[in-house]
């Protein structure tokens, strides 16, 4: 009698191929890539005319803040959006795995120059979504979250650092 999974390794985790993969790894860096675009146009068309505008503008200084916040929510959307029509196996785990992980980074390459801000968002999203998705393909519930809790809370305590 053969055995049609070959041996526990497949059974515990489910297929992927090296093309969907790459596929995920393209989403992240373009779901990247759209939170920084929209995180300057945000602050630079709606935030700053709106916070920056009155005479007493304290809150002129968070405005970049409030368009980070508000970028990453989109992006997420659009990148679980994008994940869902790829049929990617718990694609909600891996956004909230991955922007969670990521949050705030948009702040911490602010000293960059613009194609370095780029660079870094798009190559630190692209990587954190292929991690999470493979870490994601357990079929395990329980041991995929303790497995995203531990490296999200890994890559906060190294961005925090």
């Amino acid at each position: 009698m053969t055995d049609t999974y070959g041996n526990d390794t497949q059974m515990s985790l489910v297929a992927m191929n090296m093309k969907k993969l790459l596929f995920i790894i393209a989403i992240g860096a373009i779901a990247g890539l759209a939170t920084w675009g929209l995180t300057i146009l945000l602050d630079t068309y709606i935030y700053k005319a709106i916070l920056c505008n009155s005479d007493t503008a304290v809150q002129c200084s968070s405005s970049y803040q409030y368009s980070t916040t508000t970028a990453t929510i989109i992006g997420a959307a659009v990148g679980l959006f994008a994940l869902v029509r790829l049929h990617v196996f718990r694609p909600l785990l891996i956004i909230i795995a991955s922007f969670v992980s990521l949050w705030g980074l948009l702040l911490l390459v602010l000293p960059l120059s613009w194609y370095g801000e780029a660079l870094a968002i798009a190559g630190l999203h692209a990587v954190a979504f292929g991690l999470f998705s493979w870490i994601a393909r357990i079929k395990r519930f329980y041991i995929a979250i303790i497995f995203v809790i531990l490296l999200v809370v890994g890559v906060r305590v190294v961005l925090n650092s």
